[in-house]
């Protein structure tokens, strides 16, 4: 169930059987790939966005469980194969370029998570609002205002600038339109150099206990 705005998100319950240990994001989105819906977060930004509380949780434990949404993705290639993923943080498309990171070119952040790293990329989204957040930077943005951007990053203080757009969607869709392709990284993996992908965000797909 989508939470809404002032409700609480969560509840107390006996822990089940077969929890499923993640340590990194990755690991909770295998988890979740793999099957299993109860998962218990020991690192990654989803886990930071949920408190960053550590313990151990077993079965029958009393525990808080908060259910979470993921990301779909289906993406294309470069060798134009077909491909499906599942995010639970963050989508991020950069342009190819050698040097510069995301300080050159176009990038798309879209974020499930609170957090990118040290980055607060999505401070007013919720992992279980039914949608993400997406932070758009225009290629035409220069050096100076990327490096601005970045320091207020760190504290979740987004710079309003006319070359950066950011919107709250349920699905998302990236083509390259014959410009140069993107690379791609899910939950901060690289995958490589895509042609397009969807993004389709699916309520309640797994439970995070605490």
């Amino acid at each position: 169930m989508v939470i809404k705005n002032g409700q609480e998100w969560g509840s107390e319950a006996p822990a089940p059987q077969g929890l499923c240990i993640a340590a990194s994001d990755s690991e909770l989105s295998a988890c979740i790939g793999e099957g299993h819906r109860n998962v218990v977060v020991t690192g990654g930004d989803m886990w930071r966005t949920i408190g960053a509380q550590s313990r151990t949780v077993v079965a029958g434990d009393s525990a808080m469980c908060l259910p979470i949404d993921i990301m779909k993705v289906e993406l294309r290639l470069d060798d134009e194969s077909i491909v499906s993923k599942i995010a639970v943080s963050t989508v991020v498309l950069r342009f190819p370029n050698m040097k510069g990171g995301w300080l050159r070119g176009s990038l798309i952040i879209v974020a499930n998570a609170q957090f990118l790293g040290h980055w607060d990329v999505a401070p007013r989204g919720h992992p279980n609002d039914g949608r993400v957040e997406m932070t758009q930077v225009d290629k035409a943005m220069g050096l100076r205002q990327r490096l601005t951007a970045r320091a207020r990053l760190g504290t979740g203080s987004h710079l309003p600038h006319p070359l950066i757009q950011t919107k709250s969607v349920k699905n998302f869709v990236w083509n390259d339109e014959g410009r140069s392709q993107q690379i791609l990284w899910i939950d901060r993996q690289l995958i490589g150099r895509v042609r397009s992908l969807s993004i389709e965000v699916c309520n309640d797909e797994a439970f995070l206990w605490m």
